[in-house]
């Protein structure tokens, strides 16, 4: 006789799951799933949506930081400062330095505004003025390139003066015609070339052409290095309060490097001596546009400018007086290298400077737009000595 098998009775009593069953099952799942996937996918745009916003304002900072570090040293001449320079008594430099040779042609020498502005004498014999020392412009200036770059609509700024690389005179002129004595290894950074420089203490300034010499310890300035006369006027023999610097320019535009999807943030540099080749500083820099705080009043008691904004301008056109201009407001169109960054997001018109903002044309309309801005003082200009 068969033995029953154990549990046999709770085995015929057991079902599988009905169809209905497994179905209602697979929708609850799936629509777990979807809740999931939403919460997933909400997850990682928010993440891409504020990782490609820091990346912008990080971008946007340096920029910033980079071009106001060097308006703040604009217009630097030593201790009397940039308004305070004059040869002899006259409105004048030596040399009266005129462009160099090369390539790009135009944006080369200590003073490519001449080309831009050829009819003026106050720009075109002065590297290194009140007038000139920062200039804006509403493009970017196509006679400063040989070949002009692809830009978008952008403001672009011009600003020079002398170099922080400064040395000190260690040894008083004997001559309005002997060199300037520096310290053994001080000028090591000018080499052998021919610099456009600075020299100045508390009473007075004057820029020249100099070459390092005497085994690295005297800066000579002779005609032959272009120099309008060999020696400094009759005053001041320049002693041990004295400093010599290099006369540097930056020029600032925004272009589109050939092959890229949006433009960037260039500089070119001028050193003294040499112009360095365009240099990509920031990448996904769409414009940048520029205002102008330009003093309009007197004192009025001692009728000298009172040095405050009072007015600003807000395109260069309409600046009437480049040495009253005493501040710079710099805005930034900062936008995403993704061109799919903002399909989700509810946008509204950009601004740029609290003006109505158009980008250039052909440009996408679902990357993501930022503006980064900053207001720079000219300290170079508002604290004459």
């Amino acid at each position: 006789m068969k033995r029953p098998i154990p549990n046999m009775r709770s085995a015929l009593h057991q079902r599988g799951v009905t169809l209905v069953e497994l179905l209602i099952s697979l929708a609850l799942g799936l629509a777990v799933l979807v809740g999931l996937s939403a919460v997933y996918v909400a997850a990682k745009q928010s993440f891409r949506f504020q990782e490609t916003g820091g990346r912008m304002q990080e971008d946007a900072m340096f920029a910033l930081e980079t071009i106001s570090r060097e308006l703040r040293m604009a217009g630097f001449a030593g201790c009397r400062g940039v308004e305070k320079i004059n040869i002899a008594g006259v409105d004048t430099y030596y040399p009266q330095l005129g462009l160099t040779s090369g390539s790009p042609g135009g944006i080369n020498g200590p003073n490519p505004l001449a080309v831009v502005v050829s009819g003026d004498p106050e720009v075109t014999l002065k590297p290194l003025s009140p007038f000139n020392f920062v200039r804006g412009f509403d493009n970017v200036p196509a006679a400063m390139f040989a070949t002009a770059p692809t830009s978008s609509a952008t403001n672009s700024l011009f600003m020079s003066g002398g170099s922080e690389k400064a040395v000190s005179v260690t040894a008083a002129m004997g001559a309005v015609g002997d060199p300037l004595t520096i310290a053994a290894g001080s000028g090591a950074f000018l080499g052998a070339a021919v610099y456009n420089m600075v020299v100045a203490n508390c009473s007075s300034s004057s820029l020249f052409a100099g070459q390092l010499a005497g085994g690295g310890t005297q800066i000579a300035h002779t005609t032959a290095m272009g120099n309008a006369a060999a020696s400094f006027p009759s005053t001041p023999i320049y002693g041990v309060d004295a400093l010599v610097m290099p006369l540097e320019w930056s020029f600032y535009y925004v272009a589109t490097r050939p092959g890229a999807a949006t433009p960037s943030l260039y500089r070119v540099r001028y050193d003294g001596n040499l112009r360095s080749g365009q240099e990509e500083l920031v990448s996904n820099v769409e414009s940048m546009r520029l205002h102008y705080g330009e003093n309009t009043v007197n004192d009025l008691v001692t009728g000298a400018p009172t040095m405050q904004a009072d007015v600003w301008r807000t395109t260069a056109a309409t600046v009437t007086n480049w040495s009253r201009v005493v501040a710079v407001r710099i805005g930034l169109m900062m936008v995403s290298d993704d061109n799919a960054a903002n399909r989700d997001v509810v946008t509204v018109a950009p601004t740029l400077l609290g003006e109505a903002y158009t980008g250039p044309v052909g440009s996408s309309a679902t990357r993501l737009r930022k503006e980064f801005s900053t207001t720079v003082v000219l300290r170079n200009r508002i604290a004459p000595r």
